[in-house]
């Protein structure tokens, strides 16, 4: 499914590496200017084409060290059948695993045309929170293993945002770091003010809430700490790693979790709906808070095409903030 937070998405190369099994599946809506979520077919691609897949990535040409801006050519018209990824320049650092965030500098390029499409060396890195289960499988088997430092290939069918035709895009990947961060809220239990929503923890961490009769939506939002951690405050503007669980506030219907996924999801609070961008800012990494969403701080008249969000409806959330960079 898509997830219902974005009102844009996550800016680089984090949407074309989520679940690959749910066709452009994860938690990023497409980008309007960026190469779309990965789409991959339901078979698996023959022998014969995933050799012939790798050999044309490994026709790709990149030059200058890993850690810094690349130099990629290739002959215009690349296109692979499948996803495909390889390790181009071994790691020497910390060896990447489950449950880490890992963060990297990434160049994308059009296979059509052989031109750049983004690319986050003169910016900031893109972060991932790595599982097995949780990225495309061709990456995560290149990744897996591997150590920070290297440079990977990646290679994905999609479709070009500006013409809406079938295209491959290449993605160059250095990983920067990679660290272990929990999966739920660590830190401090703080007593909830009496009469909001209350939130029940299964053993994993993930939230169930119950929707007191009678309550009505707040004209404000409210944020209540529910778990104190005493890591740094999330920045205005700046961006997280989250479990989170979402519900309808009229009905508590469950329309959204990152916990059924399996795996924390990475966002800058500059591309999530206005409650989550007022909610988070200030937060301790760490923490859980529960928040009560009026819906013209949510999706009000438009909710997101294909969830289960009515219009004008408010919403609450549990987040458990894991991180942040």
């Amino acid at each position: 499914m898509k997830s219902t937070l974005w009102r844009v998405a996550a800016v680089g190369v984090s949407a074309a590496l989520l679940l690959s099994g749910c066709s452009g599946s994860g938690d990023d809506k497409t980008p309007t200017s960026t190469p779309s979520s990965t789409s991959t077919s339901s078979e698996s691609p023959s022998a014969d084409s995933s050799a012939a897949d790798l050999t044309t990535l490994k026709s790709v040409k990149v030059e200058g060290k890993p850690g810094e801006a690349p130099t990629v050519t290739f002959d215009k018209g690349l296109t692979v059948s499948a996803n495909v990824a390889y390790v181009e320049t071994p790691g020497t650092g910390a060896e990447i695993g489950d449950g880490m965030l890992v963060k990297f500098n990434n160049a994308i390029y059009s296979g059509a045309t052989g031109e750049q499409a983004q690319e986050t060396y003169s910016t900031t890195p893109t972060a991932l929170y790595f599982t097995e289960s949780s990225i495309d499988p061709a990456l995560a088997d290149a990744l897996k293993g591997e150590k920070v430092g290297a440079r990977v290939l990646f290679a994905s069918p999609s479709t070009d945002q500006s013409t809406g035709e079938a295209t491959t895009y290449v993605y160059v990947l250095d990983i920067v770091s990679a660290d272990k961060i929990p999966a739920r809220a660590e830190g401090k239990a703080v007593t909830p003010e009496k009469g909001l929503p209350t939130v029940t923890l299964a053993d994993n961490g993930a939230p169930s809430v119950s929707i007191p009769k009678g309550y009505t939506a707040p004209k404000d939002l409210v944020v209540q700490t529910l778990i104190e951690g005493d890591g740094p405050k999330v920045a205005e503007g700046g961006s997280v790693v989250a479990n989170y669980t979402g519900w309808t506030l009229d009905d508590g219907t469950q329309f959204d979790s990152s916990w059924d996924r399996g795996a924390p999801t990475t966002f800058s609070l500059t591309q999530v709906i206005k409650g989550w961008t007022d909610g988070l800012a200030g937060v301790k990494v760490g923490s859980q808070v529960l928040l009560v969403i009026p819906a013209e701080q949510a999706y009000g008249a438009n909710p997101p095409e294909g969830s289960n969000i009515p219009a004008n409806a408010p919403l609450v959330f549990v987040v458990d903030v894991l991180a942040t960079y």
